[in-house]
């Protein structure tokens, strides 16, 4: 993604011409323009892009995210703005299954997903980016907003119950899950690319899973 220059008052044409040329590839966006761009971005709905098994099927999902993560890692590191990333796992997930059924729990995480949503600013991505995996991308937010936001995500996951379809011989029974979360922060000394970023959060996700579940990583900081 190109690097954009928003110009948010009166300026000289030739002004204009030498901010283009500050570095290869940089787009450089006028006032009308720029104007048009944050208010497409201030009233567009957040990015909910959940791929996964079921009517959770957003063809692209995990390239989308990536390539937001790319981007936004790459701010993060080049200009030192603060950049955080979340990811949630559902607990004893074997166990849901076998208790549930497979459909169930899909319609359980997506009742999540929309909770998420509804609780996100408009500039955070959710993705799934896993079989038992939804990241939480978010822009401009340090280690202490983030942990916030984990610690919502959490609490939204304990308070949601999804009735359940009965399947064959089974009775249908309300699905109750809780997550554990994971999360990392940008930039720091260390992370060199948005791959060990994500891996940095995976790491910490197994802290929270390994811990006992339904609970944000304590160590990750």
């Amino acid at each position: 993604m190109a690097l954009r220059i928003l110009v948010l008052g009166p300026i000289a044409p030739e002004t204009l011409e030498t901010l283009a040329r500050l570095e290869p590839g940089v787009e450089v966006l006028p006032p009308a323009a720029a104007h048009d761009l944050l208010t497409r971005i201030a009233t567009d709905e957040p990015q909910l892009v959940v791929h996964g098994a079921g009517a959770i099927d957003w063809a692209g999902s995990s390239s989308l995210l990536h390539q937001v993560l790319d981007s936004e890692f790459a701010r993060a590191t080049r200009y030192r703005h603060p950049l955080s990333i979340l990811l949630l796992a559902v607990d004893h997930l074997d166990a849901l299954v076998a208790t549930h059924g497979a459909a169930a729990l899909d319609e359980w995480r997506r009742g999540l997903a929309e909770a998420l949503r509804r609780s996100l600013r408009k500039i955070d991505v959710i993705a799934r980016t896993g079989a038992n995996e939804i990241a939480i991308l978010l822009p401009e937010t340090t280690d202490a907003g983030a942990r916030v936001v984990a610690e919502r995500a959490r609490a939204l996951a304990t308070r949601l119950l999804v009735k359940g379809e009965p399947a064959a011989a089974r009775r249908a029974l309300p699905v109750k899950a809780s997550v554990s979360v994971g999360l990392c922060d940008a930039p720091r000394d260390g992370l060199e690319s948005s791959g060990g970023f994500l891996d940095a959060a995976r790491s910490s996700l197994r802290r929270a899973v390994e811990a006992g579940g339904d609970r944000v990583d304590p160590s990750a900081a």
